[in-house]
């Protein structure tokens, strides 16, 4: 009986000495029976991919009206006929789809021997004679020299100079069977994109693979800057991003305009899902994002691919939902014209887990939402796709106990969802929550009051004149304000002109983000915009569980505090504590009758003389707030 012979699935180790030899072939002359010979793509705009279109050398377009890139590539047929279905259509004997294709390509003499032998038969100038003797070896020698011969050109077609690198280094995995190390993020995708069309066998899948590692490498730097960032609050995440390296998972993002599609590609959907891991792990959560400048900014350019991704993660943690529908008001406010279309601003809001919002959301922002998109739905003010019904109904929803909320979604009723939930997204109502991205110690953010601003407000204060100097939150991307509960919050210092101390408030008021205008031609519909627009500027607003201190000029802490449980405040208005800091009167009258006004030079203002005690190195003073995560339930 013959011995089994292996399938055509089988695969056999090939002898390591051949293996290395074919390795290293390439871009050699030696043993090579063709070239590759980059052109531009005449169909494609410059920039636009080529995909690497292989043409035979004798094509339609005249070899003068080609434009070549870079220079031929000695090939050798045995190897890329095997290595790439695509190019092995236009070798000789290919077999492609059963049937036998030859290329029709010429050898190609060049005038380099035939030169020789007329330059002896031309009359010697006056300049440069040439013996007799000398002109018979040359015609001898020319006649015993074969005509110098071309090897026969293989086109592919590129759609601009910067897909050559990618093209050149997909050619050299059909010998190496090897993607390069060193490459970053966009070449391997550009590398990607012209082994699919080449149809490189291997060479997709390990791209996917080298993207994959790639990832895997930066995470584990990722995950320790995360980790400092959250044990010592902002100020330690804007020390490690000043000499930030970039990111693998954002350049991977900013490049989807090379992704293939993820359902036909099942290495690269492997990888995607891998890539929106590393992403999650990246921005953390909702309060890192809103509370870090460097983060903020990324998260503006992430395409809506990227910022999908965020909205759908379990893991990507907030501390209540409506941080969550602000960052994307923060994202739409700044791409809603070029990035976005209806079914896009669809998909996106329906990410949303707009049940878990908070009270001043639920009551205020969305039906200020619902009431901007059914009157101007066709601009950035009504870029949140809700009815004022719905968002009545997702109120109503979130405050009746379950029972009810049963009914309200038509839970094995005949009559189904009330009106207000018929036609709204699922995730709308959904109970799964997010990661709480406040641990039980808190998250702690660092405010500090500059001297300058502290001269500015008080300096000029008569006894009984009320002042307040605003705070600085150290890498916040508005440098003065908190975002929590999707609401910014802003640390002030208040002195009244005369008095022995000073207070500590912290003022509630509504994001930028939150604060767009109505465009709309309709006097009728602005009006009744109008008057929704006071449930969220007049809104009462709950406080968010936080612990605030300041500190002394040594850096000890003088004083902390936190407000009582349940305390609320109108929108735009303030609450805190009046006596947090206790001034130097007597230092201060002293700077006073010497004449030192604010900024003098040499001394101390009487300013400065009065806040003496909490100058941290005669700059500023400063303080601390540490969020907390919510009471549980």
């Amino acid at each position: 009986m013959a011995p089994p012979q292996p399938g055509p699935s089988s695969t056999a180790p090939i002898n390591s000495k051949v293996a290395a030899a074919i390795s290293g072939l390439f871009n050699r002359s030696e043993g090579a029976d063709c070239q590759l010979v980059f052109v531009l793509d005449p169909s494609q705009p410059t920039g636009k991919s080529g995909n690497g279109a292989v043409t035979q050398g004798a094509g339609t377009q005249s070899k003068a009206a080609q434009k070549t890139l870079g220079e031929p590539l000695p090939a050798h047929s045995f190897v890329l006929r095997y290595a790439s279905d695509k190019i092995a259509a236009q070798m000789p004997n290919a077999r492609v789809g059963g049937s036998r294709q030859h290329m029709r390509l010429k050898w190609l003499e060049t005038e380099g021997a035939n030169a020789t032998v007329a330059a002896t038969r031309a009359p010697p100038s006056k300049k440069a004679r040439i013996s007799r003797a000398a002109a018979s070896a040359a015609t001898a020698a020319a006649a015993l020299t074969p005509p110098e011969k071309q090897l026969p050109e293989v086109q592919l077609m590129l759609g601009g100079e910067e897909e050559l690198p990618a093209a050149r280094a997909a050619i050299k995995f059909a010998y190496t069977g090897h993607v390069e190390a060193g490459g970053g993020i966009h070449e391997l995708l550009m590398l990607r994109q012209q082994a699919a069309y080449l149809q490189m066998e291997g060479c997709v899948e390990a791209c996917a693979e080298a993207l994959k590692q790639q990832l895997a490498e930066s995470g584990g730097a990722a995950a320790a800057g995360a980790s400092t960032s959250a044990g010592s609050g902002n100020a330690a995440a804007s020390r490690a991003g000043a000499a930030a390296p970039a990111v693998p998972v954002l350049e991977l993002y900013s490049c989807t305009q090379l992704w293939p599609d993820p359902a036909g590609d099942a290495a690269f959907a492997a990888m995607l899902t891998h890539a929106k891991r590393r992403l999650v792990a990246h921005f953390r959560d909702a309060l890192a994002v809103l509370n870090n400048k460097e983060r903020f900014e990324q998260m503006l350019e992430l395409p809506a691919e990227g910022l999908e991704a965020l909205l759908q993660s379990d893991d990507f943690g907030t501390d209540n939902e409506s941080s969550v529908v602000l960052m994307l008001a923060e994202w739409m406010a700044v791409n809603y014209a070029a990035s976005t279309n209806w079914a896009l601003r669809q998909r996106l809001c329906g990410l949303l887990r707009l049940a878990q919002c908070s009270r001043a959301y639920l009551s205020c922002v969305l039906p200020v939402l619902a009431a901007r998109h059914q009157h101007s739905p066709t601009n950035a003010a009504g870029w949140f796709p809700i009815t004022p019904a719905a968002a009545t109904c997702l109120l109503t929803y979130s405050l009746v106990p379950e029972p009810e909320r049963q009914g309200m979604i038509g839970a094995g009723m005949q009559w189904g969802p009330c009106g207000g939930l018929r036609c709204i997204p699922p995730g709308w109502l959904s109970t799964q929550t997010r990661r709480q991205c406040l641990p039980a110690e808190g998250r702690t953010f660092k405010f500090i009051v500059g001297l300058p601003e502290l001269e500015q407000s008080f300096a000029g204060l008569t006894a009984g004149q009320p002042g307040a100097a605003g705070s600085c939150i150290a890498d916040s991307p508005p440098a003065n304000r908190i975002a929590a509960q999707g609401l910014e919050w802003k640390p002030a210092v208040e002195w009244v002109g005369g008095d022995t101390a000073a207070g500590l408030f912290i003022g509630v008021r509504l994001p930028v983000a939150l604060r767009a205008a109505v465009c709309d031609d309709s006097t009728a519909a602005a009006g009744v915009v109008a008057m929704a627009e006071e449930l969220m500027y007049k809104a009462i607003v709950a406080y968010p569980p936080a612990r605030w201190s300041v500190c002394r000029a040594c850096g000890e802490v003088a004083w902390s505090g936190a407000l009582p449980d349940k305390s609320f405040v109108p929108m735009g208005e303030s609450f805190g504590w009046p006596d947090v800091f206790e001034l130097d009167s007597e230092a201060a009258a002293g700077k006073g009758a010497r004449g030192g006004g604010p900024r003098s030079k040499g001394n101390f203002s009487a300013v400065a003389a009065r806040w003496a005690g909490y100058l941290q190195g005669g700059k500023h003073l400063e303080g601390r707030v540490t969020l907390l995560p919510p009471p549980s339930k």
